[in-house]
């Protein structure tokens, strides 16, 4: 049957979506977990790992100051391969995510990808950047970003090669992974996620990560 509406008495009127089933009645549409507003992906290059003693910024999303919508983020995922063994004795980075203030800068930009293509445009306030600039190719200019002390959301060690025999299993990292878990961005308000390490060796060139993530855009 059709999608219909009746309409409720809010003011001037308001409708409310409705299913018509078989009998006439009409039946109340609830859609879980969707403003009505965007609702977008982003997925990174190929992303090579850079040797130094600081860490690495893999991927932002940032709701700009005085934006007038909320970004939901519902997920973040992190992927990870590696080509040269590392020694059991060398730990690999941790990946950590953090929740920023500062708008995150340089990188490149991300494509951001509708769910629906008639949907509401995405905000020009939502800026999503990677530290590639194409597969296997870092970015120009590093990403950077400000990460206030103790503002990490979630953390896992990533995996790591420590011989060539075997596979490469499929290890990714999700965040928000649990679909009633989200994390909410108001205006000046981002994440970062970042490979923490102090060692070069740690996150060689050769290592290639991939980051994805899904959102929402809203007027609160």
């Amino acid at each position: 049957m059709a999608d219909s509406s009746i309409a409720i008495t809010a003011g001037s009127g308001t409708n409310v979506d409705t299913y018509t089933v078989p009998s006439g009645d009409h039946r109340q549409v609830v859609i879980a977990g969707d403003h009505g507003a965007y609702a977008g992906h982003a997925a990174t290059f190929r992303i090579p790992g850079r040797a130094g003693t600081a860490g690495q910024k893999l991927f932002s999303i940032h709701n700009a100051t005085g934006s007038s919508i909320v970004v939901e983020v519902h997920k973040i995922v992190v992927d990870l391969v590696q080509t040269v063994i590392k020694a059991v004795t060398v730990l690999p980075p941790v990946i950590r995510l953090w929740k920023v203030t500062v708008l995150p800068s340089n990188g490149t930009a991300c494509t951001k990808v509708s769910e629906d293509s008639s949907s509401t445009a995405t905000s020009s306030s939502v800026t999503v950047l990677q530290d590639a600039s194409a597969d296997g190719t870092s970015s120009g200019t590093a990403l950077t970003a400000t990460l206030p002390a103790g503002t990490i959301v979630g953390e896992e060690f990533a995996p790591r090669l420590i011989t060539a025999a075997g596979y490469e299993m499929f290890d990714r990292t999700e965040f928000m992974s649990d679909e009633l878990e989200s994390i909410v961005l108001r205006p000046l308000e981002g994440l970062v996620v970042f490979a923490d390490y102090v060692l070069a060796t740690q996150n060689p060139v050769t290592d290639m990560w991939l980051v994805g993530c899904r959102w929402e855009e809203y007027t609160p």
